[in-house]
């Protein structure tokens, strides 16, 4: 399993880092660091439009930790498409939404 830290800015709705480029068949965790103190951390996953939360995060259970929200293992992820992961957590007494962006390859994929 590999781990991705990923950086939240106040003022950008999407991730310093996006897009990030994964393969499928991994399992990836991202740690998402907050510019302040985030609680109450949720996380949702889209490919085409649709709702893919359950396949991509089976054991969906955010945790946060000082200015850090630690996602569950992102699963299932099938290549040659994208996702968009939705990070929900209270911030500054706002609820506040930053997205990740991934590039699934297939593994068999030439570059």
């Amino acid at each position: 399993m590999s781990s991705v830290n990923i950086t939240f800015l106040e003022d950008e709705v999407w991730a310093v880092e996006s897009p990030v480029d994964v393969v499928e068949g991994e399992s990836v965790t991202f740690a998402c660091t907050y510019w302040d103190t985030p609680s109450s951390p949720s996380a949702k996953a889209y490919r085409r439009n649709l709702t893919v939360t359950t396949t991509v995060f089976p054991t969906n259970s955010p945790t946060a930790s000082g200015s850090v929200v630690t996602l569950s293992p992102a699963t299932g992820l099938v290549g040659g498409g994208r996702y968009v992961i939705a990070v929900t957590a209270t911030v500054d007494s706002d609820t506040r939404v930053r997205k990740i962006m991934l590039k699934c390859a297939k593994d068999e994929a030439e570059q």
